[in-house]
């Protein structure tokens, strides 16, 4: 990895810390539902409470990665210093790289106190192996909402990708059927949830985690449908702010 791409992670993880009220929010938000809302009720059941932290540890990452990208890449494109940033002989590769990086100790922030809280205080258990398994499914889950989160900071301005930002883990857990239990699932989340893209990251990481699904094969496919569509979006929306920049 080169020097350069170092550079811009020390740089933005110092800003993080410098300013870390999204830092601190993605971190305490998921455990603190973690801790107040379930493991109270399930957490010495062992099937219910292993389920429930994968639920809240895909939870985390969508907050950390929609919170962190949409935000920087937005405030990045309407400063100055990210003008100048661009017009650098390095190029904006590691600047991304920065960024993602920078992402990924977001994510980690997230989902660790969710870990140790079910590890040391519930029964939550599962084999090596489907832990080994649920890790990679996280990391597709990763993907798509680092990818939702820089098509928001390249199609959003930076006022109303924070305003997003704020409102926006809300409707997409719940429409994803994130803080219900199957039996209980009101009928019309039921319906919808298997097109969210929260649903399908979920299935996704528990099949792997239990070999339980939720959603079935569609939440899975329409997950697939929406990582290419938000990859598009991304794309699209880069170029198009290079083109009003800078072209």
């Amino acid at each position: 990895m080169s020097s350069l791409t170092m550079t811009y992670t020390r740089r933005n993880l110092a800003e993080n810390i410098r300013t870390p009220t999204m830092f601190l929010t993605v971190a305490l938000v998921p455990v603190g539902v973690m801790v107040f809302f379930v493991v109270p009720f399930i957490g010495q059941d062992a099937v219910a409470i292993t389920s429930a932290t994968a639920t809240l540890v895909v939870f985390g990452v969508l907050m950390a990665c929609v919170g962190h990208f949409s935000v920087a890449i937005a405030a990045q494109r309407e400063s100055a210093w990210g003008s100048y940033l661009r017009t650098l002989p390095g190029g904006i590769t590691p600047q991304i790289l920065g960024y993602l990086l920078v992402g990924l100790v977001v994510v980690a922030a997230a989902i660790i106190p969710i870990l140790l809280v079910a590890g040391l205080f519930t029964a939550a258990a599962a084999p090596p192996p489907r832990v080994l398994l649920a890790s990679g499914a996280l990391l597709v889950a990763v993907v798509t909402f680092t990818l939702l989160g820089l098509a928001m900071g390249y199609l959003l301005s930076m006022r109303v990708a924070a305003i997003a930002n704020s409102i926006g883990f809300l409707p997409l857990a719940v429409a994803g059927g994130m803080f219900f239990d199957e039996a209980d699932t009101p009928e019309i989340i039921a319906q919808i949830a298997p097109f969210v893209p929260t649903r399908g990251a979920t299935d996704l990481v528990l099949v792997a985690l239990t070999g339980e699904s939720v959603g079935g094969a569609l939440s899975l496919v329409m997950l697939a449908v929406w990582i290419v569509v938000l990859a598009g979006l991304t794309v699209w929306g880069y170029r198009r702010d290079q083109v009003r920049r800078f072209d």
